[in-house]
């Protein structure tokens, strides 16, 4: 429980640390018999592709994850926006309040933007899988995802 509890408190820690980007921090979780012991990456990606450009039409069913699978153990992605933009203007900005992966209201309106707009994916919420002490899960909003539209 003390080990659980130490886990969540260096994993939260580095999590606020590391909040305002989509950057690399590394943290260790306890337990010697734990496979993912040792050093993790915390960075997230669209569909396996890194922020940059992108085909959306080849990743309309992809999700955003973890590209650490001891990361992608523990936490999940629960919610983000997404915001639509086109030489500099905000097209729409759009919201998937529960999952990783665009909605149909976002795919619908992704398809209708031309080579060199641009997808970002913000306001980026975790949880972590297990209940903490409170019977919740740990939540953290960080992250930024940005892509360019291309044929």
């Amino acid at each position: 429980m003390i080990n659980k509890l130490m886990r969540h408190y260096t994993l939260l820690v580095l999590v606020l640390f590391f909040s305002a980007v989509n950057t690399r921090c590394v943290y260790s979780q306890a337990g010697a018999s734990d496979p993912c012991k040792g050093g993790h990456s915390v960075k997230a990606v669209f569909g396996g592709v890194a922020p940059g450009e992108i085909n959306i039409r080849e990743h309309l069913n992809d999700s955003i994850y973890f590209t650490d699978d001891c990361i992608n153990r523990d936490w999940v992605i629960a919610s983000f926006h997404l915001a639509l933009k086109c030489n500099g203007n905000v097209l729409q900005y759009l919201e998937n309040k529960n999952g990783n992966q665009l909605t149909a209201e976002m795919k619908s309106a992704v398809l209708e933007l031309l080579p060199g707009c641009t997808l970002t994916f913000d306001g980026i919420n975790t949880h972590g899988r297990e209940k903490n002490f409170s019977n919740r899960n740990n939540q953290y909003g960080y992250l930024i995802l940005k892509y360019t539209l291309v044929q």
